[in-house]
């Protein structure tokens, strides 16, 4: 023992851990970036109750009780009750003599408004639920139910009222169509209603909470839902209640971006850099605002590298042995949390392994280093030397690669199959395990399967340089010569600089020109967001999935940021630049954030202005 405290002294501690200073720094940007994720992130009002009729063909009467011209219909859907299932409503008008073809309303997508636009003057209007149709073709013949959620009409801009209803052909209650007329919005926009992928994960969180069978998603396993539905149980079936918690997810994720570059540089300039450049790079604020799982994703593999950057940055042996395990004990949870909402978050387990193995090497020489200085310096004897070697690869290999096994497979194996839990009774009479099992391979076939092609769509060799972003919304009924767009890119000058700071390393690592300006440590922590970085981006190239899109890379991004900060943080030393190149760095990127900012956010801005940012062929919004 007295030993082991001799050769913990001839070592030298560093400052890495946070200071007042920094918790000033994190907190004031982290809230700063609260309030801009906040801004138009969805309305807190939408339809709760509606009309389910139980057959096809109920039908009932609008009655005006005067002539009214129509020029506009808004139909809010529901959750229906089977997978692909379309709701139709035909809409007949009275001429005077009979009811004659006015239009239809399809509801295709769930929580959302759909529209019609076709015109028509009249004083009544028959409303008639027709066959509902499904993707199965054995389920052809079968009757699935839907649910309309709201029905109102326009006149101009304004919201006709005064109506009744007349001559129902349904034993569910028709009112419940007309009484939330309130809070039905002048046109569909993404404040008040679904977007892209949120027809799949709100609706199945919303199963969850209601105990129904989970129907419409079960592509990827539960735990992001799970999250997703907290919101959901707090603030009510809403957009601002299915955004919500993804969107706190994607604001932790600075603090965490904060704590990676304090440990991995020990300096707060470049860990508010790190933060700074995640704060507004561009994918970071679209995808966290979306209520899909990628938010919980990316936030658990940070997590992951975080305490495993603890472990690799540190000497075990320092440390004490049960001391040492707790951030792999951390870095196995995580691991195990994130592959429960996303199976992408599991790619980064080689990246670990390689972390963990590449420490253990590094630290048996450090350790035989310092076991030879204490020799000659007589604090130990010759004869303890192998004995100690041995007591060392003991503890902090062999033993230490055992608990691996429990914090890396059992416990994250645990953790994933736990995460089935609050669906497990709404799918047949399987048991947990046999629900998992079931899962995974529902899972694996269908990414297998997904080759359909899709507009948006781009290959993994594509991501870094932004070939062709991912469009996710666009604006409808706007006034003329406006528009509105969401779509999902990286800051060119975050992810642009980060790949050419990627390949820079490559070159400057090998032949220790870092190590050489900066030191070995430096030199070490330098490959850990390349491995980290590798591990996440490389398997695409290999995916069974065929059909991937730029969203995928999102998980990279943390680590291309701390890259940059390397190879910013070399040349400063080098003085090959000055800080005040970093500087206007930081500026071009906030520049870049704020002009994008509507092709981001959804604001409606001039038609000409989304044009003007199109600076790329495939940059298509």
């Amino acid at each position: 023992m007295m030993e082991e405290q001799m050769l913990k002294r001839a070592g030298l501690e560093t400052g890495k851990r946070m200071n007042k200073r920094d918790v000033v720094i994190v907190t004031a940007m982290t809230l700063i970036y609260l309030f801009i994720s906040l801004i138009n992130l969805g309305s807190f009002d939408a339809p709760q109750t509606g009309w389910e009729p139980d057959r096809p063909n109920e039908s009932f009467v609008v009655d005006f009780g005067r002539e009214v011209e129509i020029d506009k219909i808004l139909l809010f859907g529901g959750l229906g009750h089977a997978w692909g299932c379309f709701g139709t409503l035909e809409i007949r008008a009275w001429n005077g003599i009979e009811y004659v073809p006015y239009t239809f309303l399809d509801m295709k997508l769930v929580f959302r408004w759909h529209f019609s636009t076709d015109k028509v003057k009249t004083d009544k209007l028959l409303i008639t639920n027709l066959y509902l149709r499904t993707d199965e073709e054995k389920d052809k013949n079968k009757y699935y139910k839907a649910e309309y959620r709201e029905l109102a009409f326009f006149s101009g801009s304004e919201l006709i009222e005064g109506f009744t209803v007349k001559h129902v052909r349904s034993d569910q209650d028709v009112n419940l169509l007309f009484d939330e007329q309130g809070i039905v919005p002048d046109r569909p926009t993404y404040l008040n209603g679904t977007y892209f992928d949120e027809i799949y994960f709100p609706r199945t969180a919303l199963e969850q909470i209601e105990n129904r069978s989970i129907l419409y998603e079960n592509t990827h396993p539960p735990l992001g839902k799970t999250l997703l539905a907290l919101g959901i149980r707090v603030f009510g079936m809403n957009p601002f209640g299915w955004r919500i918690v993804g969107t706190l997810f994607g604001v932790m994720m600075l603090p965490l971006m904060y704590l990676l570059g304090k440990r991995l540089f020990k300096d707060s300039f470049w860990a508010s850099f790190c933060t700074f450049l995640l704060m507004f790079d561009f994918m970071h604020f679209t995808q966290t605002r979306l209520a899909t799982i990628d938010s919980y994703t990316v936030f658990f593999v940070m997590a992951t590298y975080l305490f495993m950057l603890e472990y690799y940055d540190s000497w075990a042996f320092e440390k004490g042995f049960f001391k040492s395990l707790v951030p792999l004990l951390f870095s196995g949870i995580f691991l195990g949390l994130g592959g429960a909402a996303k199976w992408i978050a599991l790619y980064g387990a080689f990246g670990l392994a390689v972390l963990f193995f590449a420490s253990r090497v590094r630290e048996y020489i450090e350790y035989n280093r310092r076991l030879d200085s204490a020799v000659e310096q007589n604090q130990i004897r010759p004869d303890s030397r192998k004995r100690l070697r041995w007591a060392y690869l003991g503890k902090y290999f062999f033993l230490t690669c055992l608990f691996c096994v429990l914090f890396f497979i059992i416990i994250p194996a645990a953790i994933y199959t736990l995460s089935f839990i609050p669906i497990q009774n709404h799918n047949d009479d399987r048991s947990l395990v046999e629900e998992v099992i079931h899962s995974v391979k529902v899972m694996y076939e269908y990414h297998k399967g997904v080759v359909a092609p899709h507009p948006y769509s781009s290959h993994w060799y594509e991501w870094p340089l932004i070939i062709r972003p991912i469009y996710y919304y666009a604006g409808s009924l706007l006034p003329e010569g406006m528009g509105s767009s969401i779509a999902s890119f990286g800051n060119p000058l975050v992810w642009w600089t980060g790949l050419i700071a990627f390949l820079g390393l490559l070159w400057l690592l090998p032949a220790r020109r870092i190590s050489n300006v900066m030191g070995f440590d430096e030199s070490k922590n330098a490959w850990f967001p390349i491995i980290g970085y590798l591990s996440l981006y490389l398997p695409w190239a290999i995916a069974p999935r065929k059909l991937t899109f730029i969203y995928h890379y999102f998980s990279c991004v943390p680590f291309l940021i701390l890259m940059i900060a390397i190879v910013l943080r070399y040349l400063e030393r080098a003085k090959l630049i000055q800080r005040r190149a970093v500087y206007i760095l930081m500026a071009l990127v906030l520049i870049l954030f704020i002009l994008y900012y509507p092709v981001l956010s959804g604001l409606e801005v001039p038609r000409w202005y989304l044009d003007t940012l199109r600076v790329l062929p495939g940059w298509d919004w």
